[in-house]
């Protein structure tokens, strides 16, 4: 089930730290900031904390990503470590306020992914030229970076529109307390930037609402007890200072579902080969497409992985009884951490693959043998730590198929 998050007031989803006196908010809700105010709301009705962690375990909470609520939202993901943009204008080609309207945004997995397996044959492929992203767009020829945000789909009218999405951030200054003393502390001050509800229409045009989508799993009763906490205990921190109420409905997503981004995957990437092997010198001695069938995993959610017991940012899946490692990766590390409210002590602190990392593995049979592997893949998530919403991904991102700039 898909849910939609509306804030009321402004959201402070991020971790403090000892050495600052700035505290700032991610730009997504995490998870397990919801499974905490569900936490929270059943300890007051008297729960015992062995009957809190046994209806919290009913319950699989994945990340809400932000996106303004402007025409009709289809969906709001973090792209792909592999998206890039013109260094000179980036940004999307379909933004509708011409002051944010760049070059274009193209994803370059798929693209890497057939030179690199052209390369691996037993008679690689020979090209005249090295492999390159350049800026197409009007001859514009600029050098191509990551291109790092959050995004959504939009329908506005008969148009279909990618958006980047930039909350916008609220700033105040407070006076530290002591919780001993209930009293403030002399000289004592903080910074406090937090997501707030409204940001700025896509258009330009003024102010709209900021939403967050994501994807709940569980029992029907106990989805509708997750909704009813959240309508009254506050998310994040600093929930008596005016942060964290929220409002929460049921959201209609159109994801592609997963045997159709399974299959464009696998097209486009037959197509992306045939177009590469006609520029090889050798073009006749290679094969006319790829033998197997491809899947990418991309991170939703840092993930923390381990092999015989060492931290790793690479994984292996488990996928119908064989071991797959993957044959082409993009990541870069991150740090799994958080603060334990039932405990009043910080949780572990482990390397993580950052969100956004994207993994390709080669399965030996059909797309229909792989489905319901890669069905529970998704709806399970990978890694360690996947009750505290680490580890959350999706199989073969949507954005993989644009190998030209949108």
């Amino acid at each position: 089930m898909w849910l939609k998050i509306r804030p009321r007031e402004p959201l402070l989803l991020g971790e403090a730290r000892a050495d600052t006196q700035f505290i700032a908010s991610r730009s997504y809700i995490p998870g397990r900031a919801m499974r905490g105010a569900l936490a929270l709301d059943l300890l007051r009705e008297g729960r015992s904390g062995d009957e809190v962690v046994a209806f919290a375990g009913r319950l699989r909470l994945g990340n809400f990503f932000p996106a303004p609520e402007w025409g009709r939202l289809q969906y709001a993901l973090p792209l792909p470590m592999t998206a890039m943009s013109c260094k000179r204008h980036s940004g999307f080609l379909s933004s509708p306020c011409p002051d944010r309207r760049g070059h274009g945004v193209v994803d370059s997995l798929i693209p890497h992914l057939a030179y690199h397996l052209l390369l691996q044959q037993e008679n690689p492929a020979c090209f005249p030229v090295p492999f390159a992203f350049d800026c197409d767009h009007e001859g514009c020829g600029g050098r191509m970076e990551p291109f790092v945000r959050f995004y959504c789909l939009t329908e506005v009218g008969r148009e279909t529109l990618y958006l980047a999405v930039e909350p916008r951030f609220h700033a105040q200054t407070k006076v530290a307390l002591s919780r001993s003393r209930r009293a403030s502390y002399e000289e004592m001050l903080y910074t406090v930037s937090a997501l707030a509800p409204k940001t700025e229409s896509p258009d330009g045009s003024g102010d709209c609402d900021l939403v967050f989508l994501g994807r709940v799993q569980g029992e029907g009763e106990a989805v509708a007890r997750l909704r009813e906490a959240l309508e009254r205990t506050p998310i994040g921190a600093l929930h008596t200072r005016g942060y964290g109420a929220v409002q929460v409905e049921e959201a209609e997503v159109g994801l592609p579902p997963l045997a159709d981004r399974l299959s464009a995957f696998n097209q486009k990437l037959k197509r992306v080969w045939d177009d590469l092997r006609r520029l090889a010198v050798n073009a006749d001695d290679l094969r006319e497409g790829p033998e197997h069938t491809y899947f990418s995993v991309d991170l939703l959610a840092p993930a923390v992985f381990r092999q015989d017991g060492v931290p790793t940012l690479v994984p292996r899946l488990q996928v119908g009884g064989r071991v797959l490692e993957p044959v082409l990766w993009a990541t870069r590390p991150d740090m799994a951490s958080g603060w334990s409210g039932a405990w009043g002590l910080p949780k572990p602190t482990d390397l993580a693959a950052r969100q956004g990392s994207v993994y390709v593995f080669r399965w030996p049979g059909t797309e229909e043998e792989a489905l319901p592997f890669l069905a529970a893949l998704e709806e399970e998530g990978v890694g360690e730590r996947r009750d505290e919403s680490f580890g959350e991904c999706l199989v073969c991102h949507p954005f993989h198929q644009e190998v030209e700039e949108r």
